[in-house]
């Protein structure tokens, strides 16, 4: 596939919004938690309208915070810091690209968010848990390497009404027409070796605030404004 743009380059509008270091981790010793939090001064998030609202599944609040700061074990705290993930998805900005990118996202009622970092699915924070957890480690094997093969992570949530079915498949359609769309610009999905790649790194985050109108949308259009979106802001 002929490539489409000029082979990647640092990130320059993203990157300048990027986080210092793994700030919202503690570990503790075992039974213990050691914690990633924002440093004390920070501004509240309120005061910043770029960032996105911190989405913490109930099945995790025991052990991540309001403020994003994940308890977990010694062993996975110094896992998130030797991979550099990001556990706190409310340290993500806001993506604006655009009037076509807010009008796909009136027309698919979408938010989205990117970070230049890559950042642990909401629904996996429960690997995490201090107390451990039987798949953890199967887990972070998979994120590791993800890590070294994906540069570009996108996932995507849905809030609403709609079934499991609904949602899955929404998602995965999305998903797909995305990375497709990124290929057609020349933009690597995985990493290939060692030799001169054109990739956008980080994360995207979609929420889907109705599941069952952007299911009725063309995912082909989905992808292509949000990739181009993505190349605009975020691949120079």
């Amino acid at each position: 596939m002929a490539v489409a743009r000029a082979l990647w380059r640092p990130l320059v509008s993203c990157i300048e919004l990027q986080i210092k270091n793994n700030s919202s981790i503690l570990a503790l010793p075992p039974r213990r938690a050691f914690s990633l939090t924002p440093p004390s001064t920070a501004k509240p998030k309120s005061s910043n309208p770029k960032t996105v609202k911190r989405f913490v599944p109930e099945d995790v609040k025991r052990f991540v915070k309001a403020d994003g700061k994940l308890l977990t074990t010694r062993e996975n705290r110094d896992f998130l810091v030797e991979h550099n993930l990001e556990p706190d998805n409310g340290r993500m900005i806001r993506l604006s690209a655009g009037p076509e990118l807010s009008r796909l996202g009136s027309d698919f009622n979408a938010t989205f968010a990117y970070s230049p970092r890559h950042v642990i699915h909401p629904y996996d924070l429960r690997y995490f848990e201090p107390r451990g957890h039987p798949l953890g480690p199967m887990k972070l094997a998979n994120y590791a390497e993800r890590k070294q093969q994906q540069p570009m992570w996108i996932m995507i949530t849905g809030v609403g009404g709609a079934s499991a079915v609904v949602r899955t498949l929404t998602q995965r359609r999305l998903t797909r027409s995305i990375y497709r769309a990124l290929e057609e610009l020349g933009y690597r999905s995985r990493s290939e070796g060692k030799g001169k790649n054109s990739h956008i790194r980080g994360t995207l985050w979609i929420t889907l605030h109705n599941p069952v109108k952007a299911a009725s949308q063309p995912p082909e259009r989905f992808g292509r404004v949000v990739a181009e979106a993505l190349a605009k802001s975020c691949g120079r």
